[in-house]
C-alpha cells in the first residue's frame, strides 16, 4: 500500500547528520513510490535551483522525489508546522502516515490526527538520542519534570501506531518501561556504501605517523575529550584529527579543542580540521589509519543513540575503537568487527590503540569484517524495511 508520508519535523540545511539521515531515509522511501514531504526552516521558501543544491550538498540527486515545504523562522514556527502538515494531510486522496522523532512532534501528530475525518491516518515514532526525555531529566534531578514527562511518553507510545527503534536497547527499554506500546521495528541507521566505495582508492597519509581520527559532533553526552586525553598515553607519533561540529561555530570548537589538549599537554598533537561536507567525509575517514567512536557514561550514549558514525565508520575499511555500551553491544561485536573499550577510560582507549599498531593483521582482520558486516545498512535496504513495516501495520 502506497500513501502520502508527511515528516512532521522542521529540518535544517546546516549538513547536519539528523539532516543527512532524514534526507536519505525518506529519499530512498520516496523512491520505493511513496509521496513524501518533509519541512524545512529558512527565512523564505527557496528557489528550484537552491532547493537542488542543499539536496545535493546532502548527498541527494538533484532530482530527488522528495516534495519540500518551507516553514519560515521566527515566531509561531509551530503553529505554522501544524497548520502546514494539516492541509497536507486534508487534501490528500492517499492514506496518510504522519512520522515523528521526538515525543513533543507525536503529541502535535496526534492531535492531527483526532481533527481529521479520513481515515485511516496512521503516526510513527522514531526513537533517536532523546528517545524517553523523562529518563534525561531524572538523570539530570529533575524529578518533576521525569514524572510528568513519563506519564505524556506512556500515552504517546500506546496511541501511536508504530515505533521505529534505531538500536535494540531502544526495544529493550520499552518491553521494561513501557509494556503496553504500539508495533515496534528496529531499524539502524543507514548509510551511504556507494560513497565509500566510489572513494576506495584514498590511502593513509603515508608521514610516517600514526593518523587517529573522528568525524562528529562535540556534544557534552559524546565525551569527545576523552579522545585528546587518550593520546597522550600514545607515542608521539600518533596524531588526532577531528572534523565535524556546527557549521559556523569552527571557532568556538577549535578553541574548545586547544583547551582540552593543552590541559593534556598534547596540543602539538591534536587537531581541529574543521566542518567537512558529507561528500567529503568518506575520504576524511578512509584516510586515518584506526577511527574512534567515544560515548559518555549516561542514558543518551547507553540507550538511545543509534551513532551514524559506527555504519560510516565500518563502510571506511579502516579499524575501529568504540566505547563499551549497551547501543554498541546491539550493534557489533568486541574482538570482531570493533576494540571496545569503557566510555570513562582514556587508557583503556590508548591500549586499544596500541595493539591496532601492534597488529596490523588484527587491524586488518576488523576492517574487513566490519566493511562485511555495514552492507546490511544501506539507506536502500533500510527504506525496505521500513516498506514491510508500513504495509504490516496497514494490513492490522
Amino acid at each position: 500500500m502506497k500513501c502520502r508520508i508527511i515528516y512532521l519535523h522542521r529540518l535544517e540545511f546546516t549538513g547536519s547528520g539528523q539532516t543527512i539521515q532524514v534526507l536519505r531515509d525518506y529519499d530512498s522511501l520516496a523512491r520505493l513510490g511513496y509521496e513524501v514531504h518533509v519541512f524545512y526552516r529558512a527565512p523564505r521558501a527557496l528557489s528550484d535551483a537552491e532547493l537542488a543544491e542543499a539536496a545535493s550538498r546532502h548527498g541527494l540527486t538533484a532530482e530527488t522525489p522528495l516534495k519540500f515545504h518551507c516553514i519560515s523562522e521566527g515566531f509561531g514556527g509551530k503553529r505554522r508546522l501544524f497548520r502546514a502538515a494539516d492541509s497536507l494531510m486534508e487534501k490528500s486522496d492517499l492514506p496518510v502516515v504522519i512520522a515523528v522523532r521526538t515525543m513533543d512532534h507525536a503529541r502535535l501528530a496526534l492531535a492531527l490526527r483526532r481533527r481529521t475525518h479520513r481515515q485511516p491516518v496512521r503516526v510513527i515514532i522514531e526513537l533517536h538520542e532523546g528517545a524517553f526525555p523523562h529518563m534525561v531529566y531524572r538523570e539530570r534531578g529533575r524529578r518533576v519534570r521525569a514524572w510528568f514527562s513519563r506519564r505524556s511518553e506512556r500515552h504517546v507510545l500506546r496511541e501511536v501506531d508504530g515505533i521505529v527503534a534505531t538500536v535494540g536497547s531502544q526495544e529493550t527499554l520499552l518491553k521494561e518501561i513501557f509494556p503496553a506500546h504500539a508495533r515496534v521495528a528496529v531499524l539502524p541507521n543507514g548509510v551511504d556504501l556507494p560513497a565509500f566505495e566510489n572513494a576506495s582508492s584514498a590511502t593513509t597519509a603515508g608521514d610516517g605517523r600514526f593518523h587517529l581520527r573522528y568525524a562528529g559532533q562535540f556534544l557534552a553526552w559524546k565525551n569527545t575529550d576523552i579522545m585528546i586525553e587518550a593520546i597522550k598515553y600514545l607515542p608521539s607519533s600518533v596524531i588526532l584529527e577531528l572534523a565535524g561540529g556546527k557549521p559556523g561555530a569552527e571557532e568556538q570548537t577549535r578553541h574548545a579543542i586547544e583547551v582540552v589538549a593543552r590541559r593534556h599537554g598534547v596540543e602539538r598533537r591534536a587537531h581541529y580540521v574543521g566542518f567537512l561536507s558529507p561528500k567529503d567525509v568518506p575520504a576524511f575517514l578512509m584516510q586515518a589509519n584506526a577511527l574512534l567512536l567515544p560515548l559518555g557514561n549516561n542514558v543518551q550514549s547507553r540507550y538511545f543513540t543509534s551513532p551514524m558514525k559506527l555504519f560510516e565508520y565500518a563502510a571506511s575499511g579502516v579499524p575501529m575503537v568504540v566505547a563499551r555500551q549497551p547501543t554498541t553491544l546491539s550493534l557489533v561485536r568486541d574482538g570482531e568487527e570493533v576494540l571496545m573499550v569503557g566510555p570513562d577510560s582514556a587508557r583503556e582507549m590508548a591500549d586499544a590503540v596500541s595493539r591496532l599498531m601492534t597488529a596490523p593483521e588484527l587491524a586488518a582482520r576488523l576492517a574487513a569484517r566490519a566493511r562485511a558486516w555495514v552492507r546490511q545498512y544501506s539507506y536502500e535496504e533500510r527504506a525496505r524495511r521500513y516498506h514491510e513495516f508500513l504495509e504490516a501495520l496497514s494490513q492490522a
